[in-house]
């Protein structure tokens, strides 16, 4: 995969996140649609909602971030022992 699939795969993989929680938020803030404007409670659900979603998401990340590593690990032995099989084999 060349950098600019990468890049194009990346932004994809945001904007589904984004969308996913603004729709998310939508859904459990917004139930009147009687005038144009947000009210103060819907602002401040709004606000809630995505300062949650995006906590949420940052601690996912770290999560992530912590067990990568095991991950990597694990499926380079996989794959050395496949590999080591395919040997034996031939």
């Amino acid at each position: 995969m060349d950098n600019d699939e990468y890049a194009i795969s990346k932004m994809k993989d945001f904007l589904s996140i984004y969308n996913k929680m603004a729709e998310t938020c939508f859904n459990h803030c917004i139930d009147n649609f009687n005038c144009r404007q947000l009210t103060a409670f819907e602002e401040s659900c709004i606000e809630k909602c995505t300062a949650k979603a995006l906590g949420v998401n940052q601690r996912l990340m770290m999560a992530y971030i912590d067990i990568q590593p095991e991950i990597v690990n694990k499926r380079t032995e996989e794959i050395q022992n496949q590999q080591r099989n395919l040997e034996k084999s031939s």
